[in-house]
């Protein structure tokens, strides 16, 4: 039984629509915990290699004797570099709109560069588009169709995947009681 169906009993459709819901989510799920699982057990596997091991003790004896090295260096420039410190933890707010106006604002003439200049060779890139054509135009419309199935079934998994946390679910019980509260809502989904 769906756990959205309430005290009236769903119409037939309904309920057969709502039963298949139930089953796809739980497959879904399973699914995904179960790679999710074999993906952190092999990823344990790899790490307790005796070749990984080896690699990580040399790694981090390189990064001891850097750090080991620098030291004297970084005691050296710290009271150059202290006295600068309370500036940019007061600017950290500011920084991330004030990089990205810049960034819009120096893209600006750049697009304009841009489009002058293949607008100036069009003729020699457009006549080699013309003609090679027949390759990429078939191409792209694969490249469209394959890319757009696996963005629809990532798309749906995602969306099952956050409608089954109690998040997700509280959100769509909430909006599964005012549609079918509703005088037609009694009409199409009961009996």
């Amino acid at each position: 039984m769906s756990s959205f169906s309430a005290s009236p009993k769903l119409r037939k459709p309904f309920q057969v629509v709502a039963d298949s819901g139930e089953f796809v989510v739980a497959k879904v799920n399973k699914g995904i915990d179960s790679s999710y699982d074999y993906g952190k057990k092999s990823v344990d596997g790899v790490m307790k290699s005796k070749y990984v091991t080896m690699a990580t003790k040399s790694l981090t004896s390189f990064e001891k004797d850097i750090v080991t090295k620098t030291k004297p260096y970084t005691a050296k420039a710290k009271p150059y570099i202290q006295p600068v410190v309370p500036y940019i933890e007061k600017a950290k707010p500011y920084a991330p709109p004030l990089a990205a106006a810049l960034v819009v604002l120096a893209s600006i003439p750049v697009f304009f560069t841009l489009f002058l200049l293949a607008a100036i060779t069009s003729p020699v890139w457009g006549f080699f588009a013309l003609i090679t054509s027949f390759i990429w135009v078939p191409l792209a419309i694969v490249a469209s169709i394959v890319f757009g199935t696996v963005f629809f079934f990532g798309a749906a998994i995602a969306t099952i995947r956050y409608f089954s946390k109690p998040k997700g679910l509280a959100i769509l019980r909430k909006q599964w009681k005012t549609i079918s509260s509703t005088t037609y809502g009694k009409k199409i989904f009961f009996q």
